[in-house]
């Protein structure tokens, strides 16, 4: 069996720039639609307390998490490094893909939703939500006609620039992962509290380590794969690929949040909007898909067919993760904020429904590439049955109207916090 450009549609990168108020939001996009989100950077300083306080967060979550952390690592690490087809051919090939975007899909949102417990989210308002598609597709076409028209290569520049930021986003993720192997405390139960001598041990010991682990990927992945004139095989091309581009997944989702529902349902049908016209009305998203490499997509090889032009890899973008991943962390917020007045401790029914839904979205989108041999933007399949599927649980629950004006706690903090530094700096200043 042949597929065209893979699951989950064209893959590729393009960067897109949010105003919100006094500050500028970098959202890098994937895929058909948001890679990652990258906030600028809050220029405070820390004191000892903050750090410790931050490094104890990550290891809690680390134990927590723990063996879905290393279970999912291996997947997306080893499963594509694989050459299936030279074990079972065809068959073995299609169901080994179809399991891998599966699971590293699933997991990374399940993970990198529970990130945002660390407490580093940056809000995002409605406004920069509802601006977000509009962006992109300047984003998007812009890269286009350099591609198409000129004689110019916009990809290597990106790909430095995504590869930075994946070095960065797996060494903070390895760290805490890292240095509670040293230290041999993995296995210690995340509801044990270290002292703070113990909790800075830890991450010093996990900071050099995951770094150097991080860089050796990078410059392994700047070798290339074979289709270009690189050095790497396509099965070990795509799992250096997926291990910066998990790392950014992973990342992103930790910080994204989105401010209130109506802002979240904005970005979701927007980037539906967008996604649908660019894969099923122009050629624009696959060309530039094919054009440049980044690690802001998961790949999965195909067998290289020499003397045709065909795009090698199997494609998920990692917007397909991230935009849905961060619907899903809001309905966990909601969840944890409480719609309504209850006695019992409440349950995650929006939550469990989000991620139920977004299987299931993902599942139309690997049956339409099925069906119709050709790929397919995932988010036309995912944005529709992540929102039936909050309405069908709120009307369920009785609570339509409290969900529709829902806004995050967690994200009106974050935002309350931005707006008291800036009052403090410039207090300073005047």
């Amino acid at each position: 069996q042949k597929y065209n450009e893979g699951y989950g549609g064209a893959g590729i990168d393009y960067r897109i720039q949010l105003w919100d108020g006094a500050r500028m939001a970098d959202l890098a996009m994937a895929s058909s639609t948001t890679a990652s989100y990258i906030t600028e950077a809050d220029p405070r300083g820390q004191n000892a307390a903050d750090v410790t306080d931050a490094s104890r967060a990550k290891q809690q979550v680390v134990r927590r998490d723990l063996f879905g952390y290393i279970g999912l690592g291996c997947i997306v690490g080893a499963v594509p490094a694989i050459d299936w087809t030279a074990i079972g051919g065809s068959e073995y090939l299609n169901t080994a893909r179809l399991f891998y975007f599966s699971a590293v899909a699933i997991g990374t949102v399940y993970l990198g939703v529970k990130r945002q417990d660390l407490g580093e989210t940056s809000p995002i308002s409605g406004k920069s939500a509802t601006l977000a598609p509009l962006f992109a597709t300047c984003t998007l076409g812009g890269l286009y006609l350099l591609i198409k028209y000129t004689g110019l290569n916009p990809g290597s520049l990106y790909q430095f620039f995504a590869c930075l930021f994946g070095l960065l986003a797996l060494s903070d993720l390895l760290q805490p992962l890292v240095g509670l192997t040293l230290a041999g405390e993995a296995l210690t139960p995340a509801s044990v509290e270290f002292s703070e001598e113990r909790e800075a041990e830890i991450m010093n010991l996990g900071a050099i380590p995951a770094f150097a682990l991080s860089l050796a990927l990078v410059a392994a992945y700047a070798q290339g794969p074979i289709s270009t004139g690189g050095t790497l095989s396509l099965p070990a091309y795509a799992a250096l690929n997926n291990g910066l581009g998990w790392g950014i997944a992973m990342a992103s989702l930790g910080v994204l949040a989105l401010e209130s529902f109506s802002a979240a349902a904005a970005l979701l049908l927007g980037l539906f909007l967008y996604d649908a016209f660019f894969v099923f009305k122009s050629d624009v998203m696959i060309t530039v898909a094919t054009q440049i490499e980044a690690p802001a997509k998961f790949l999965f090889a195909r067998p290289l067919q020499e003397g045709t032009s065909t795009y090698p890899f199997s494609v998920l973008g990692l917007g397909d993760v991230v935009v849905p991943g961060a619907f899903i962390s809001l309905l966990r917020e909601a969840d944890s904020d409480g719609l309504a007045p209850r006695a019992a401790p409440r349950p995650t029914p929006y939550f469990d429904a989000g991620m139920a839904a977004y299987a299931v979205g993902l599942g139309a989108t690997f049956v339409a590439n099925y069906v119709t041999r050709a790929g397919q933007p995932a988010l036309v399949y995912i944005v529709p049955s992540l929102l039936l599927a909050a309405a069908a649980m709120g009307a369920a629950r009785g609570e339509i109207e409290p969900l529709l004006a829902y806004r995050s706690s967690r994200a009106a903090a974050a935002e309350e916090a931005r707006r008291t530094w800036k009052e403090e700096r410039d207090a300073e200043r005047g």
